[in-house]
């Protein structure tokens, strides 16, 4: 998955979309709020995409946040061996996604945290099944990402801050 191939076909430039992006990414912050009343640092956000986008990696989350981001990245060793290639590849797409986030007033900063000052639709209402599926991947992800610290996270996923 590259983002020099977005633009081949309809469901890549679909994907890649800032607005998808930015709806992931509130659906991620939002969810970490609610479950721990705490904004998500603002490093974590770089770490939500790269998990939820490619099929084969939000396949592999679990539907419940039972199990620790710890726990998931030593059960699926194939997809932390390619999550550092696939976090840097999206890099852009997730600044991008993040302005486009903040521009609508989708997600603020205050003090390097990411807040969600509305909810943002829930799967229940997305489009499709897949579109429900990535914000199901990014709630999880945003519930594990605010209780892990920030450093730990990238290092676990291999990737550096």
């Amino acid at each position: 998955m590259t983002t020099s191939s977005h633009h081949s076909t309809p469901e890549a430039k679909a994907l890649f979309n800032p607005a998808f992006g930015a709806y992931l990414l509130a659906s991620s912050i939002h969810a970490a709020a609610k479950k721990t009343h705490i904004p998500m640092p603002w490093p974590s956000v770089f770490l939500v995409l790269p998990l939820v986008l490619p099929e084969d990696t939000r396949s592999s989350l679990p539907t419940r946040s039972t199990m620790t981001l710890m726990a998931w990245a030593n059960a699926n060793p194939r997809q932390r061996a390619t999550f550092a290639e696939r976090a840097a590849t999206l890099t852009d797409y997730t600044r991008a996604s993040l302005r486009t986030a903040m521009r609508h007033r989708a997600i603020d900063i205050q003090t390097g945290k990411l807040n969600c000052p509305r909810a943002p639709k829930p799967p229940s209402a997305a489009p499709g099944d897949e579109v429900a599926d990535c914000a199901r991947a990014a709630a999880l992800v945003g519930r594990w990402l605010v209780t892990t610290e920030s450093a730990r996270a990238f290092t676990v996923l291999g990737v550096r801050p």
